[in-house]
């Protein structure tokens, strides 16, 4: 089709991703891996051609001869929002300042108060959009910078990318300065956008600025060390190379010094020290006092306490006998669930009680406020009070 057809809504572009959300997951993950073919792509869409058909007129995927892959603008999306894209877009950020520029140069020259105030919303946009881009690239960079430096096989490429990534940064950096600039500058904008909301995005901006600052001064520094190690890493490898030449030639002691570079070389004081345990033998200690007496003073000296086995004592009749403890807990449900089948008020019933063990009056007094705080929306408190022991405690009834 030479013209596309497009979604006419959000709810059905996401219900269409929905659907198809087996295919699309299966053709991202693979998507530097292979070509999608059309035949495997129409089984993960359950067989129905038709359902990949409408992904390929929507725009959603482009087929390419018998062979289907997802569209660079839905690519580029699925790889920001799951950040995992490699690419870094400086033009982007490029991109945001020159529309700036041009947003603020129409509100400065706009006399209709609503569409001023439409320029000026761009604006405020358009400046969170270009601080949030600044530290996603940063992010990125730093991420692309050790994946390529550990990942890439190629000493000549891994170089090559990180200088590439070098520049990048570099650009980056220009891209803030100028953004910073066109802020400084404007001031008419500023001054006529009198707006707090304006001034508290331009604060935020600048923030991100100053850390996206300090994350490039350390990629930076990180990206000149690791070219640094190529190039040692690189150096090295030339030598065991010309090494293992001569010596498949058997040339190498006589072109070079090896053997007397090993010769001077003593790599022992490298190696762990050697520990060997000494295990002395049972009869030993036994029949030797001085050995039993040395390894007492061992013992104390370090601190060691005595840890012998002895033999215990028998067991007498009275150990022998069942004993019983009873303990002064009280099982309050229990204790609650008897006083609603009585008629006393709680203090009351907590006095006649059959506890099965002596209680205080203070474990009555515990008792009885536990019992009030577990059930407050069951107690009905009647407002008068009694006296016992010279304590005094609200009458209160079961509801």
């Amino acid at each position: 089709m030479d013209v596309l057809t497009h979604f006419r809504s959000i709810e059905e572009l996401t219900k269409t991703l929905s659907r198809e959300q087996k295919l699309l997951s299966e053709m991202f993950e693979k998507r530097k891996l292979m070509k999608f073919p059309w035949g495997l792509a129409v089984d993960l869409a359950g067989g129905n051609e038709t359902r990949v058909r409408k992904l390929v007129d929507y725009g959603v995927l482009v087929e390419t001869g018998n062979t289907v892959e997802i569209e660079s603008d839905y690519l580029n999306f699925f790889e920001e929002v799951l950040n995992v894209n490699e690419e870094i877009s400086v033009l982007s950020v490029q991109e945001c300042i020159n529309t700036l520029k041009e947003n603020i140069g129409y509100f400065l020259q706009e006399t209709n108060p609503n569409r001023k105030a439409g320029y000026q919303d761009n604006v405020r946009q358009l400046l969170k959009k270009s601080g949030f881009r600044t530290l996603k690239n940063v992010v990125d960079l730093k991420r692309n910078m050790d994946n390529t430096y550990k990942q890439e096989p190629n000493y000549a490429i891994k170089k090559k990318k990180l200088q590439n990534l070098d520049e990048k940064s570099h650009s980056i950096r220009a891209m803030i300065r100028e953004c910073e600039k066109l802020m400084d500058k404007e001031h008419a904008f500023f001054i006529m956008a009198n707006d707090p909301h304006m001034a508290k995005t331009c604060s935020d901006v600048r923030h991100d600025f100053v850390e996206a600052y300090h994350a490039l001064m350390e990629i930076d520094r990180q990206i000149i060390s690791y070219i640094n190690q190529i190039d040692r890493q690189n150096q090295l490898y030339k030598k065991i190379r010309k090494l293992k030449y001569l010596q498949d030639q058997l040339l190498i002691k006589t072109d070079t010094n090896l053997v007397q570079v090993l010769g001077e070389r003593n790599p022992l004081w490298m190696e762990p020290r050697q520990y060997s345990k000494i295990r002395l033998s049972i009869e030993m200690l036994r029949e030797n006092e001085q050995f039993a007496k040395l390894l007492r003073r061992i013992a104390e000296r370090n601190g060691i306490e005595k840890t012998t086995r002895t033999e215990a004592e028998p067991l007498t009749d009275d150990d022998l006998q069942e004993h019983t403890l009873r303990l002064k807990e009280v099982d309050s449900a229990e204790v609650w669930n008897a006083f609603l089948a009585s008629s006393y008020d709680l203090f009351g019933f907590i006095l006649r009680y059959d506890y099965k063990a002596k209680r205080t009056i203070e474990d009555y007094a515990a008792l009885f406020c536990q019992l009030i705080i577990l059930h407050p929306d069951e107690c009905r408190i009647t407002g008068k009070y009694e006296i016992y022991q010279d304590i005094e405690y609200p009458i209160i009834y079961a509801k």
